[in-house]
């Protein structure tokens, strides 16, 4: 999750690192607005203020050298200010036997000075400031809320992209590619293009997770009077979860789903289970609207899942999706958690007990003011379940809740699984996790449920696991 702190924050305890953001921020500010207002015929003021950038590092204890290597971002203007003295019009001075442009040499001095000057306040101001720190300076300022959260995205998922980039790099490397070549260009460059596709795909399900826990496009206001709440009535005859006859094919015509069938009663707890490509993550993001257009009905506590109830449905159908980097947006563990009930038109006092509360049960009430930066995996997966507990849902949908964890996280995750009372359905090919978590699974494959049983007796039937690529883990019995 921190791959890419080290590309442009250097952490350390000098007197720049702990000065408080805000100022530094406005300080950088400043800095920057001077150096664009600095005519550029005044030489000795932009050597001013390089020699006072300098003396800053000196301070900050950071070598030249690290500025130097991440100052070459500005390659392509300082390609642009060498080549305008050359191409430029008026009046043409000889210089080392090339007649140069007065004016195009003044306009890429200009270029050159102040873009450079610029580039390295940045990277100083980046370089002895955290990345939480630099949201919580914003917040201090008072900048609105709709810049910081477009901030947060920016650095949340540059973080991300960074760490993949790198992550794709060893790989190739490891394999023996090595970019000095010539000849791996081309390698170089493919990987370039997976990395955008890579970040497309992480931005649609970012969308995906926000969109189900209520975004409509603007963001929640998190302070004010509540909006009525709708209020909830049992209904014992009802049930949870009713799917007939679901089918759904992709725009590009990939059949997913080709007509499942699924009941699910109040408090009832089930595994669905089913090889890669099967259609499960299909299926649940169609129980609270998130894909639509298929054919087939589902209904929700009696509510029919379309347009008109898509706001309700998604309070009481909450979706935890497998990548808590797809779920954790905000600068803060609290503001993540408060995002959802937020939408929902929670605010003031109520809304804070209610994080506070799905927080508490996650066993995380003490990082709610924590960055997901911050964060290891167990704990971003317990925080982005308490994204969807602080909604109150009725049905809590986890997509593959245990993948990627340590033995100990994974334990844990399933204790507050056991402790909460909410109707589950869990996508997982963990089926040890299916067996002590659910008392009934579901077996999906093609697109179709093949199998529908208790948990039990699902996993003992080695012919069923074997025909859908299936299989306990070697060692494991069920006695």
């Amino acid at each position: 999750m921190g791959a890419g702190h080290g590309v442009l924050h250097r952490a350390g305890d000098s007197p720049v690192h702990r000065l408080a953001p805000q100022l530094k921020i406005v300080g950088a500010f400043a800095a920057v607005l001077c150096v664009v207002a600095t005519p550029r015929e005044a030489f000795w003021a932009f050597g001013a203020y390089l020699l006072a950038i300098t003396a800053v590092w000196w301070v900050a204890r950071v070598p030249v050298s690290w500025f130097a290597s991440r100052a070459l971002i500005e390659l392509p203007f300082v390609i642009l200010a060498v080549l305008l003295p050359l191409v430029g019009h008026g009046r043409r001075v000889d210089f080392l036997g090339v007649a140069v442009s007065v004016e195009g040499a003044l306009a890429g001095w200009n270029i050159l000075a102040k873009g450079t000057l610029g580039v390295l306040v940045s990277l100083t101001l980046a370089a002895t400031t955290a990345p939480h720190d630099l949201l919580l300076g914003l917040q201090r300022l008072r900048t609105p809320s709709v810049l910081i959260t477009i901030a947060t995205l920016m650095l949340r998922y540059g973080e991300v992209i960074v760490g993949e980039a790198q992550r794709m790099r060893i790989a190739r490397v490891s394999r023996g590619h090595d970019p000095r070549f010539l000849w791996q260009v081309g390698a170089t460059a493919r990987g370039i293009g997976s990395l955008f596709i890579r970040s497309y795909e992480r931005g649609e399900r970012v969308h995906l997770a926000m969109v189900s826990r209520g975004w409509t496009g603007t963001m929640p206001e998190m302070t004010g009077s509540s909006s009525p709440q709708p209020v909830r009535v049992a209904e014992t005859t009802t049930p949870a979860l009713l799917v007939e006859h679901l089918a759904y094919a992709y725009p590009d015509g990939h059949q997913a789903l080709f007509g499942v069938n699924l009941r699910v009663q109040p408090g009832e707890r089930v595994a669905l289970l089913g090889p890669n490509g099967a259609g499960k993550t299909t299926f649940v993001m169609h129980l609270n609207g998130v894909i639509s257009g298929g054919s087939g009905r589902i209904e929700v506590a009696g509510m029919p899942v379309d347009k008109a109830n898509l706001k309700e449905i998604r309070r009481r159908v909450g979706v935890v999706f497998q990548d808590p980097d797809d779920q954790l947006f905000m600068p803060t563990a609290r503001q993540d958690v408060a995002f959802g009930p937020a939408n929902f038109g929670l605010r003031g006092a109520e809304l804070d007990e209610r994080v506070r509360g799905a927080l508490d049960a996650v066993g995380m009430g003490d990082f709610a003011d924590r960055s997901p930066l911050h964060l290891s995996g167990g704990q971003r997966r317990r925080v982005a379940l308490a994204t969807v507990l602080a909604c109150d849902p009725e049905i809590l949908v986890l997509d593959e809740p245990s993948a990627n964890l340590e033995p100990v996280a994974r334990r844990e995750l399933a204790e507050v699984l056991l402790g909460l009372d909410r109707t589950m359905l869990m996508v997982t090919h963990d089926l040890p996790y299916a067996l002590q978590l659910c008392t009934r699974s579901v077996v999906i494959d093609d697109g179709v449920v093949v199998a529908d049983g208790p948990t039990r007796e699902v996993l003992a039937d080695t012919e069923l696991l074997a025909a859908h690529r299936l299989e306990l883990p070697y060692g494991f019995r069920l006695d």
